[in-house]
């Protein structure tokens, strides 16, 4: 089912379909601003300017690999250097992915063995997601979008009443939907450990 459709199921909502997408595009934009975009990202870490950044065995990921999808690894030493003649591509015995994808360990005896990462590493890799999770945050984020003026907080039947929900309550569930999908996707960038 696609996506603007399972919206209007969960949220009931009977905007025109042109203007539900404008909604699902800018949430799905603010989730590509928060935890990077879906898919392949390539990302630079190390600091050439450190001495003990050459004596680093291990990389951490702040957003697991997905060791199904290709990754690429290139060193670049010395790390200021733009000459591809100081780029070594690792071929995948030449590092071990380990805790799940959140860390890369070099290898010695891999084909481009070395004790220790490059002062600069550029890693191309697909972050591992949870099925569906990004839309689900998406569904979510309609739903409190699409509420009634910030959101229905109390219904009562006899007597009918309502309260609704203020602005920094509607602020507080859209940020309660991207702390959720944070414990889901961990947050974007790497660091070296």
């Amino acid at each position: 089912m696609a996506l603007i459709d399972r919206v209007k199921e969960r949220t009931g909502a009977d905007l025109p379909d042109a203007e539900l997408q404008a909604m699902i595009d800018m949430i799905s934009a603010e989730i590509d601003a928060r935890f990077g975009p879906a898919g392949a990202v390539t990302v630079e870490i190390g600091d050439v300017t450190d001495p003990c950044s050459r004596e680093v065995r291990t990389l951490r990921l702040n957003r697991p690999l997905d060791a199904s999808q290709p990754v690429s690894i290139v060193e670049i030493d010395p790390g200021w250097s733009g000459n591809a003649a100081n780029t070594v591509t690792l071929a995948a015995n030449d590092y071990r992915v380990m805790h799940g994808g959140r860390t890369l360990a070099r290898l010695w005896d891999g084909d481009n063995g070395r004790q220790y990462w490059a002062p600069l590493v550029r890693i191309t890799y697909t972050p591992k997601e949870a099925a569906g999770a990004r839309d689900e945050a998406v569904i979510r984020l309609m739903q409190v979008d699409l509420s009634d003026k910030g959101g229905l907080k109390s219904e009562r039947a006899g007597d009918y009443s309502y309260t609704l929900a203020t602005g920094q309550e509607r602020t507080e569930a859209r940020e309660g939907v991207f702390a959720w999908l944070n414990g889901l996707l961990g947050a974007g960038g790497l660091s070296m450990a």
